[in-house]
């Protein structure tokens, strides 16, 4: 199968990419390397500058380069309905010329957009929290200027979406979050779940630690992304609990990083502090525990039902309603090195087992091939 993927977040189109290319498959990313992390791509489709006549002449680019390099592929599967940076009225037209020159066209459900705002603050949401509602209110993330609810939501952008979800053929979701959001917003649309394909290659495990080792925490919300993590929350008590320990806990914080140092650093790490409000184990945690790493991050049943799991996860959940209480789970960590031992090798075993990268492609594979017969 020729497969087009456009647009990446978090290296998740380059990673499926090497999954597709491991079954056999014919496959291009085209992305803009997500900028600072500088991820892979086979064609860049970088914006160069911002500003009107910058994105007068990037749509010209794009418009040329479907005529090119971006037509004759079976199968497009879009990071988003934004799936370059320009605006909805600059992207319909793209969006239309990319169908009609393509076969099946595919979003991946992967991050925010204006569906997932919409369903998240509206009065009946699927989840039981999330980083835009706290039970029936509005957290106070969503209410900050960096959360840009009312971009979001502008009827421009909104009416864009509505527009990319009503022709896609279906969607492939990255999280058990975005999965149930999808099926709450549009339920006769082919979905299914992908799941989050990591690149297992490029990530040998961790070789085992000295007893002499302190025990190194890594503080791992993007910068600009504190309070959307809860790393406002989160990240205190990570301080407080290694200045009552510092003789057994250094702690990391380095700033954002490419994907290829990022990945060299988990190698180093022996657990990642990644999310208060996820319900799943998200892309810095899971690429964490393939290098051994444990993880804070979601873990809650729903998800483990999903997924058909029903045994403990070596993965540290913490909750919004009582996020200090992960901290008996650190203090269980440092004083249980066996057990901790034990729990980094299942970490790297529960990658291998749900988001090996041909394992996520191959779910991709199946969809795409019901949805088209």
């Amino acid at each position: 199968m020729k497969i087009l993927l456009l647009g990446d977040a978090s290296n998740y189109h380059r990673a499926l990419s090497a999954g597709l290319a491991a079954l056999g498959h014919d496959v291009t990313l085209a992305s803009d390397g997500g900028a600072w992390m500088r991820t892979g791509r086979d064609i860049d489709i970088s914006r160069p500058r911002a500003g009107k006549l910058a994105g007068a002449i990037y749509w010209l680019k794009l418009r040329s380069m479907l005529a090119r390099d971006l037509r004759g592929y079976d199968v497009v599967q879009l990071v988003s309905p934004s799936f370059v940076e320009l605006r909805p009225s600059r992207l319909r037209p793209l969006f239309d010329r990319l169908a009609a020159a393509n076969g099946s066209v595919f979003l991946t459900a992967l991050g925010t957009d204006s569906t997932y705002v919409r369903v998240l603050t509206g009065p009946n949401p699927p989840l039981r929290y999330s980083e835009w509602h706290a039970g029936p209110e509005l957290s106070a993330w969503s209410r900050t200027p960096e959360a840009r609810f009312d971009a979001w939501t502008s009827r421009e952008l909104a009416s864009y979406t509505d527009y990319v979800y009503d022709r896609v053929d279906g969607v492939v979701s990255a999280l058990y979050e975005y999965h149930e959001v999808v099926r709450a917003a549009r339920p006769d649309l082919p979905l299914a779940y992908g799941g989050l394909p990591i690149d297992l290659s490029a990530i040998p495990a961790a070789p085992g630690r000295s007893a002499a080792d302190t025990f190194k925490i890594y503080l791992a919300a993007h910068r600009g992304r504190e309070q959307e993590k809860g790393a406002d929350i989160l990240f205190p008590l990570v301080r407080a609990f290694a200045a009552d320990h510092s003789r057994e806990v250094s702690l990391l914080t380095p700033p954002n990083m490419p994907y290829a140092d990022f990945l060299r650093f988990l190698g180093r790490t022996d657990l990642i502090v990644d999310q208060l409000y996820s319900y799943t184990p998200a892309t810095s945690a899971l690429l964490a525990m393939a290098s051994g790493a444990l993880a804070v991050t979601g873990c809650e049943p729903e998800y483990m039902r999903f997924i058909g799991e029903s045994a403990p996860l070596p993965i540290i959940n913490p909750s919004p309603q009582a996020p200090e209480a992960f901290l008996s789970e650190l203090e269980r960590l440092l004083r249980e090195p066996e057990r901790t031992a034990d729990m980094r090798v299942a970490a790297r075993a529960f990658v291998e087992k749900h988001h090996a990268a041909p394992t996520v492609a191959a779910r991709f594979i199946d969809f795409w091939n019901k949805v088209k017969s």
